[in-house]
């Protein structure tokens, strides 16, 4: 599996790139828009080059583009569902123009109207965004940290995938953190290996084409969406031992989004995601202390969250 992580570009193209590599990131996934706004960041072409140069003299591969937290794609309100499709096309034109095949988005809520109405409502976004994505573009939908929530049971995405007569071009997001809310279990061997099936069984692992890979807060079945660091939550490294170390899951790429108490929590926690992937001592590692100085400064500082 490849590591990487979910990098700020607050501070330009060319920081996050280099900050990737930095940190150890093997992949990586950003913003193309404010996270928590509707605005596009303008980039020269310029920045662009020397962006893609970089990703690709440290082979840090795939670039992921993570689409805006207001973006809803299954809404009943139709100012907001225009605004969100617009939102995800225009994503995927900036994702091509950085070199990346790959828009991931949240799956939405149906606002009161019912499953079977988001449902509808969501497979009418992607008919719609798969006519005006760029060649070669995919687009990915996370699953959802209550299992009553849109998108957070596999047989959403089945009747989704029904509806859209098997769209090849759209895939699924597996976030570690949601299935385990969602009750979904992962603390162990045995559980990722039944949650793995039950995905298999329902939509087959073709269909995973990216990890979240965070820890969670909350226990298992609380839909309690709280990430966590790697090994710090109630999945543990037990169960992301046997998560990263699953052959079926070889080849994919992981990314992290834990959050960041202090400076180079993110490389230390890639370093430990590699070492229970791999077995071997791997450097820096978290430590409780930061553990739970992250833990506080996420119940202080909402900004530090990620999803």
């Amino acid at each position: 599996m490849r590591l990487g992580f979910h990098v700020p570009v607050s501070k330009g193209l060319a920081w996050a790139a280099r900050h990737a590599r930095e940190i150890g990131c093997e992949c990586v996934q950003i913003f193309v828009r404010n996270a928590r706004g509707w605005r596009g960041r303008a980039y020269s072409q310029r920045e662009i080059e020397t962006f893609r140069t970089l990703l690709t003299e440290n082979r840090i591969a795939p670039l992921i583009v993570h689409s805006c937290y207001l973006v809803n794609l299954a809404s009943s309100n139709a100012a907001l569902l225009a605004k969100s499709r617009a939102a995800v096309a225009d994503d995927m034109r900036r994702a091509a123009m950085l070199g990346s095949a790959t828009v991931t988005a949240h799956t939405g809520h149906d606002m009161g109207a019912g499953t079977a109405a988001g449902i509808r409502i969501l497979a009418e976004s992607v008919r719609l965004l798969a006519t005006e994505a760029p060649p070669g573009m995919e687009l990915l939908l996370e699953n959802s940290a209550r299992r009553t929530q849109l998108g957070g049971d596999w047989e959403h995405f089945a009747q989704l995938l029904n509806e859209l007569d098997g769209e090849p071009r759209l895939g699924f997001c597996f976030d570690t953190c949601h299935a385990h809310a969602a009750g979904y279990r992962l603390d162990g061997a045995r559980w990722v290996a039944r949650t793995l099936g039950e995905f298999d069984a329902v939509l087959g692992l073709a269909r995973l084409r990216l990890i979240h890979l965070n820890d969670s807060r909350g226990e298992a079945g609380g839909s309690w969406d709280r990430h966590a660091p790697i090994g710090a939550g109630t999945i543990g490294d037990a169960g992301f031992r046997a998560f990263l170390r699953r052959r079926w899951l070889r080849g994919r790429c992981a990314i992290l989004e834990p959050p960041i108490a202090r400076p180079n929590d993110d490389a230390r926690n890639i370093a430990h995601a590699r070492e229970l992937m791999t077995g071997s001592r791997a450097k820096p590692r978290i430590r409780h202390s930061s553990v739970r100085a992250a833990n506080a400064a996420w119940r202080q500082d909402p900004s530090l969250r990620s999803g």
